[in-house]
């Protein structure tokens, strides 16, 4: 008998800011010293929601408990994804470099609903693969909690989960007991689990995708505009500090194609790390694609990592300090499963020259793979690119010296792959001709084995694009087969009559109208364009209209998108906080009404139970909406609730509760609070709760108005039902979607 020990994932949520990372991997490590000394043969961490709270928990088993195995399950709600919104196959490229006994589900779904994503992960996955399901979703039966699947549907289906290629630990979580599990164990007692088979890919991720490294056709496009060294836009938000508009610059890089970006914030007399600290914690959940932090700073990376639950690369380590330096960042990406980006420069300075390129590439891949053993496929060597704008003697063949580094290196090692900052080869040049000579040094290195590409996306031009004319000044540049400035002087003559030539830009949002504009720039989370478009929309649009309108209509489609699992958490709030903060903007605008009283509600997790990240969310986005909200917290007892409407001027209360018992705490406190003869109009909400109890239990035990809330989207609409004073309209948008099914 073997004896797991169950890590939990707490209540709070690192990626969306509920707690950091380091008291996280803290309350981790005293867990697992009691698992090491009670003399666990497992860990077993389960039902984890983000993945950057696996990424704590698995460090703090690395640095307290290195000798015990560690299994990790992760809870996929009904809409196909954890609750950040990391589906289980990003997860596992997320996971891919870690040390793991298994990866797989357990909580959340039953077996019948969990197959389709057991079948995905075993196509990708390289770990054994676990299912623990309930015996089918929970149901609220009279305040009892009730599962559905008996124990021979339920050992029947996992048993035929054992065709699945990898899948190798089974059992049961929520509602099973010991006949369903002894079921089990006799149907599949002479079973032998078939080996994992997962074909991947050496892959990066954001908490929402995953990216292969090596792209078909190449290259990976990493944007370079979110750099305060390399774009001015850029480096004066960060000066204004203006982290909201900084993060538009990421946002712009994703519409124009870009796969995955570089975040550079040293600039001198700015505090790194802090900046850091203030765009990555914004870039990690509100930008859809992997991320590259980049900086010389050791701290700076960490504190970016500690922040990203994705699969990032590293932008950078090299020699120039000797190997003590190169080695805490190659300890860094070893630690959070990063990829690393190595510069070919050494204790000499850059690496200029062809030999000296591949001599320090050799000295760091050895390096890395036997001191640090990250593997080859985790390396991404920078070969480095020098200017052929400037004339001097020495760079005359600096672009061949490159393109050559880059098939010798494809050739010694396969399977890393190789970028290059691209801009800096046209360093000098006008603007006009450096798009050009950047898109046609781009195409050959391409041809050479390059397989990333640190750019501007939306300053490239497709090679078959281009005039023959426009290619060829920039080829005989690039190959300077002369060995002269000839190649510079004509390539600067030649487009100096292209002058103002205009690259490719987008005529969308001129064909939209304002109204179609701010839905749009509110469903993207765009504050920087929202805030840009408000002064003269309010002047066409009575501002009224706006909010309560446009604004609403277009918070109504991102209920539904995230409904539909077609939009992620952290998204809605940030659709959510641009929503706020237009109408914080419009309210100056809109004609005073007699009572300055904002609809008020006291929202509470009831007693007896902790869990507040649904209450908290609904919290944001009621808050967000215009709306007063007084959160009382967790294990908030009746009297609580009443201490806060006996004080202040209230005009709702909130019940929140994910456990089963809570709902009948919630039927208790309305019984009690008829009693006192409260007619308060009430919202109850949480995973547990289902309508049928709201209206057959909840409904008839109290006089006042009770909204059932199935999401934080139905709160915001049950807000403004109370805020309007009507109640011969009660339908919620949950109601209305039932009513539809």
């Amino acid at each position: 008998l073997f004896v797991a020990a169950s890590l939990g994932p707490g209540t709070k949520l690192p990626s969306l800011g509920h707690i950091d990372y380091d008291t996280m991997f803290e309350g981790y490590c005293t867990c697992v010293e009691g698992f090491k000394e009670a003399g666990a043969d497992v860990i077993l961490l389960e039902t984890a929601q983000d993945p950057l709270q696996i990424k704590a928990a698995l460090h703090a088993c690395e640095a307290v408990a290195p000798k015990i195995p560690v299994m990790v399950s992760v809870t996929i709600e009904t809409n196909g994804s954890m609750l950040i919104g990391t589906d289980i196959t990003t997860l596992f490229h997320i996971l891919e470099p870690f040390s793991l006994l298994s990866l797989g589900m357990n909580c959340g779904l039953g077996p019948d609903l969990a197959r389709q994503h057991l079948c995905a992960l075993s196509e990708v996955c390289k770990f054994p693969i676990s299912i623990h399901t309930n015996a089918g979703l929970p149901q609220n039966r009279g305040g009892i909690t009730y599962y559905p699947m008996e124990a021979e549907e339920f050992s029947e289906i996992q048993k035929s989960f054992l065709e699945i290629q990898g899948v190798a630990l089974l059992g049961g979580c929520c509602g099973t007991t010991p006949k369903h599990i002894q079921l089990l164990a006799q149907k599949t007692k002479n079973a032998i689990p078939l080996p994992p088979k997962g074909n991947y890919k050496p892959s990066i991720a954001s908490l929402f995708s995953a990216l292969e490294l090596k792209q078909e056709p190449a290259p990976l496009l990493i944007g370079e505009r979110s750099n305060a060294t390399g774009s001015k836009a850029f480096r004066e938000l960060l000066l204004a500090e203006d982290y909201e508009g900084a993060l538009s610059v990421g946002n712009a890089q994703v519409l124009s194609g870009a796969h995955c970006l570089d975040v550079s914030v040293a600039f001198a007399g700015r505090d790194e790390s802090h900046d850091m600290q203030e765009l990555i914690s914004r870039y990690a959940t509100k930008i859809p694609l992997p991320l590259m932090p980049d900086s010389t700073q050791v701290n700076a990376l960490e504190i970016a990592l500690k922040l990203i639950g994705g699969r990032p690369i590293i932008n950078s380590a090299n020699l120039e300090d000797g190997i003590e330096k190169f080695d805490k960042i190659a300890n860094l990406a070893k630690k959070f499963g990063a990829a690393l980006v190595c510069l070919t420069i050494d204790e000499k300075g850059m690496c200029k020259t062809f030999s000296r390129k591949i001599e320090c590439a050799k000295r760091m891949m050895e390096r890395a793979k036997n001191v640090h053993k990250l593997r080859e496929e985790d390396i991404i060597f920078d070969p480095l690119t020098f200017t052929i704008g400037s004339g001097d003697a020495e760079y005359f063949t600096a672009g061949m010296e490159t393109l050559n580094t880059i098939a010798e290196l494809s050739r010694l090692y396969p399977k890393a792959g190789s970028t290059l900052g691209l801009s800096n080869i046209s360093f000098g040049l006008s603007k006009e001709g450096r798009i050009c000579l950047n898109s046609v040094f781009l195409h050959h290195a391409i041809q050479k084995g390059l397989t990333s590409a640190i750019v501007n996306v939306a300053h490239l031009i497709p090679y078959a694009q281009m005039e023959s004319q426009d290619i060829k000044v920039c080829e005989d540049l690039i190959f300077n087969h002369s060995h002269t400035s000839e190649p510079l002087y004509a390539f600067i003559k030649h487009f100096e009559s292209k002058a103002g030539m205009q690259f490719q830009s987008s005529k969308e949002e001129e064909n939209l109208s304002t109204e179609q504009r701010i839905a749009k720039y509110l469903i993207n989370g765009d504050w920087v364009a929202m805030q840009k478009l408000l002064p003269t929309a309010k002047d066409s649009i009575n501002p009224e209209i706006i909010i309560n309108t446009i604004l609403i209509d277009a918070m109504k489609i991102v209920g539904e998108r995230f409904g539909n699992g077609e939009m992620q958490l952290p998204f809605v709030l940030q659709s959510a906080e641009v929503m706020k903060k237009s109408v914080d903007y419009l309210n100056e605008f809109l004609l005073k009404k007699q009572s300055s009283h904002k609809t008020t509600i006291v929202i509470g997790t009831v007693k007896g139970d902790v869990h507040d990240v649904g209450k908290n969310l609904v919290d944001i986005i009621l808050t967000n909406n215009g709306f007063n909200v007084i959160n009382i917290g967790i294990k908030a007892e009746l009297e609580k609730f009443l201490e806060v409407i006996e004080s202040q001027k209230v005009d709702c209360i909130g019940m929140s509760g994910l456990l089963v018992k809570s709902t009948l705490v919630m039927k208790e406190n309305l019984e009690e609070l008829r009693r006192r003869g409260i007619t308060i109009p009430i919202m109850l909400g949480g995973a547990a709760l289902n309508r049928n109890f709201v209206e057959e239990y909840c409904k008839p035990n109290y006089d006042g108005i009770i909204f059932y809330c199935k999401d934080a989207f139905d709160s915001v609409a049950a807000m403004q039902i109370i805020q309007s004073g009507d109640f011969s309209d009660l339908t919620l948008p949950s109601d209305r979607a039932k009513v539809a099914e």
